[in-house]
């Protein structure tokens, strides 16, 4: 048998483990056992304002009108069914939202096309929006700086600008972008290596914008297709499909324990 002194004793070990006495520690207690935040314990996640939750449960207890204490229970269990059936909505939608990004939306259309992966092969966001006015001009304006460069013998500062004015006028630019004079932007690389540069960077657009241009329809096509077939995350929406389940059982039962407690009350008033 324990002992007075056993007894005594486990009761001032007991006074020493009551739990956390701040509002803080009560806090992060209250929310150890919250996971996905639907079937949890605490009510309001963070985000979620408790006016709306009061908003539908006044609404209900019009709507059903309890009477006593039991009676309000079950209204009140109702309406936090209710609010976590709201939360599993925007979850879903959240969920959805979160798989349907441009990149992962690119990323199916390359797959579909076969594509390497490589930079400059693969799909990109940005390949999945129509082709622009402002991509129509960067083509075109390229293409004429190149026939430029090719119909010309030979490229000096004194001839630049008659002989190609487009290249002279792009320079020109990249200058006042530095806020330096055309010798001062030309001091380090030269004429003819900034020449160059600047055909690679216009057979690179070309390439980039004549192959993004021809591809558009299929492309377009297939990120159609795989907005579809994103829409619906069958592995993580199966998950909420059972809360969804676990929600509607709880729901009949709570408004058929309410219905029979109502019908007890009348029994009664009857009898009386």
């Amino acid at each position: 048998m324990t002992s007075k002194a056993q007894v005594l004793a486990n009761q001032q070990n007991a006074q020493k483990s009551t739990g956390p006495k701040s509002l803080d520690g009560k806090q992060k207690v209250g929310s150890n056992r919250i996971t996905h935040g639907i079937l949890s314990t605490k009510l309001l996640l963070a985000g979620e304002d408790i006016q709306d939750y009061q908003a539908l449960l006044g609404d209900l207890q019009v709507q059903l009108r309890p009477v006593g204490v039991l009676e309000l229970s079950l209204v009140e269990k109702v309406a936090v069914i209710l609010w976590r059936q709201r939360r599993l909505v925007g979850a879903e939608t959240a969920v959805v939202e979160l798989v349907m990004t441009p990149q992962r939306i690119a990323s199916e259309v390359s797959s579909c096309m076969g594509l390497s992966g490589f930079i400059g092969d693969k799909i990109e966001p940005e390949d999945l929006q129509p082709f622009t006015q402002e991509q129509s001009e960067l083509l075109d304006q390229c293409r004429a700086m190149i026939s430029e460069y090719d119909e010309s013998d030979s490229l000096t500062l004194r001839n630049l600008s008659k002989a190609a004015p487009l290249i002279y006028d792009q320079l020109t630019q990249d200058a006042e972008a530095d806020s330096e004079t055309i010798k001062e932007h030309l001091a380090e690389t030269g004429l003819e290596q900034y020449i160059q540069d600047l055909m690679d960077w216009c057979y690179g657009h070309v390439h980039k914008l004549e192959t993004q241009e021809a591809r558009q329809p299929t492309v377009l096509k297939l990120a159609a297709q795989a907005k579809d077939k994103l829409a619906v995350p069958w592995q993580k929406l199966n998950v909420l499909s059972k809360y969804q389940t676990t929600l509607d059982n709880q729901l009949f039962k709570a408004i058929k324990a309410l219905r029979d407690e109502q019908n007890w009350r009348m029994s009664l008033m009857d009898v009386v």
